[in-house]
């Protein structure tokens, strides 16, 4: 008989708003997914690392993770709030761990400042690529990826409606891509879909730069399931127009929702629309936060 997913606990180990009191704020995201079957076999992924290690660090400590226990680092996309820790964690856990991302999340990301100043805003401003794959098998795709049975990437996510755009200081990165220097439509954008063997179904995002709407579509259709019940992370809505935030509470209500746990970069703006929008099943978290998902 198959496996499947009895339980999914979600603990945030990074992030601006801190919701325990022991724990560190920073400008970034990390997650640590802990995955548990019915045949108690069990899976534990660190998604994103942050920006600066000594936060992330420390919350690890007082979540006591043991770092030698995380089995892969999955990337949601190559900015640097979400990449900066990679190297500090991968010799935290001091083995062979393998790094999943979106091919493009390794690529240059660049920004110019008011004065016209050039900056690397990716994992170039922290280490060189080879340094990486030097230290570690580094896997790539834009596809979905399939880490273990019921948990896969989305892979790169259609972006099929009209109001989910890049906007703000987005729109200005720039990235390298065969060999050229072209606009970064943030092609790396990746969430965790974890599809529990009750099949209800949990998406995990860093940014949902692809917007959380097009994100919850795509894995609908990957899955063949519309039973959604729970996301978690990074929504991207901070500076979202009236018309986005409207429709996506009118989307994100076609699925059936239990917890709808947004942070990071959903902003004060997203964090009110979707408190009013599911207040019965809206969360605020921040670093310190732990979620479980149970089947039934």
């Amino acid at each position: 008989m198959k496996r499947g997913i009895e339980e999914i606990t979600i603990t945030i180990l990074a992030d601006g708003k801190v919701d325990l009191s022991e724990y560190l704020g920073e400008a970034g995201f990390s997650a640590l997914v802990d995955i548990v079957y019915d045949d108690s076999s069990k899976k534990r992924i660190l998604f994103d690392t942050a920006s600066s290690t000594p936060a992330l660090r420390h919350n690890l400590r007082i979540a006591e993770v043991d770092p030698t226990t995380i089995e892969m680092i999955v990337l949601s996309h190559g900015h640097w709030d979400h990449v900066g820790g990679v190297m500090e964690i991968l010799n935290m856990i001091g083995k062979q761990t393998p790094v999943l991302c979106h091919p493009q999340a390794l690529s240059p990301k660049i920004i110019q400042d008011k004065a016209g100043k050039e900056h690397q805003i990716g994992i170039h401003n922290y280490f060189k690529l080879s340094e990486l794959e030097n230290r570690t098998d580094v896997i790539t795709s834009t596809e979905p990826y399939t880490i273990t049975t019921g948990v896969m990437t989305t892979g790169e996510v259609p972006r099929t409606n009209d109001f989910e755009k890049l906007t703000g200081r987005l729109t200005e990165i720039q990235t390298l891509k065969d060999g050229k220097r072209i606009p970064d439509l943030i092609d790396d954008d990746l969430s965790l879909a974890f599809h529990l063997k009750d099949d209800s179904i949990v998406i995990l995002a860093g940014c949902c730069h692809s917007g959380i709407v097009n994100t919850a579509k795509h894995v609908s259709n990957l899955i063949s399931s519309r039973s959604i019940t729970g996301i978690v992370g990074g929504l991207h809505l901070h500076d979202a127009s009236k018309e986005r935030l409207s429709k996506t509470v009118e989307h994100l209500s076609k699925y059936p929702l239990t917890t709808l746990a947004p942070c990071h970069c959903t902003g004060l703006k997203g964090q009110a629309a979707l408190m009013y929008g599911f207040e019965s099943i809206f969360k605020s978290i921040g670093a310190g936060s732990v979620l479980k998902f149970i089947a039934h």
